[in-house]
């Protein structure tokens, strides 16, 4: 099964599950699980550094990350499409594939996984970029084990 998940960047939000996801399947020893991200808009740039910083605390090196954006091409070799909010599910669909949200698979909710717009908005305009990073890829980390385990439900 091949697993993509999507985010603007891919340099953060996609990029992390994708990390912590390969971490899990190495850990847990699941095979028949391939795991990539995909970005929807944004230009080419490193991952942040505050990134790769929180992904080794959970043994994960991303450092050779490559950053890659969604096409037919790409989206036509996967099995699952895992969207980190609805306005990437769009861009996926606005493709002609389906896709899912991060949260749906995890928790059964459809709500985003919040990007730092939407984290300013709920936590107030004082953004601490390290503290609202952390927060996401702990999120991120500890909805990976009920993604994994949900798809190998079925």
């Amino acid at each position: 099964m091949n697993i993509l998940y999507v985010c603007t960047w891919n340099i953060f939000r996609s990029m992390s599950a994708e990390y912590l996801s390969k971490k899990y399947i190495e850990n847990k020893n699941i095979t028949g699980i391939l795991v990539s991200s995909a970005w929807t808009e944004a230009n080419p740039e490193p991952p942040f550094a505050s990134t790769l910083e929180r992904l080794k605390f959970y043994w994960c090196d991303a450092s050779h990350h490559q950053q890659r954006k969604i096409s037919a091409e790409i989206l036509r070799q996967q099995n699952l499409i895992i969207c980190m909010s609805e306005h990437h599910r769009k861009s996926v669909n606005e493709l002609w594939f389906e896709a899912v949200l991060f949260n749906e698979v995890a928790y059964n909710r459809t709500e985003d996984v919040l990007d730092d717009t939407e984290y300013i908005q709920i936590n107030g305009p004082q953004l601490d970029l390290e503290e609202y990073v952390k927060n996401i890829v702990d999120y991120i980390h500890e909805g990976i084990p009920f993604i994994i385990k949900n798809i190998l439900k079925k």
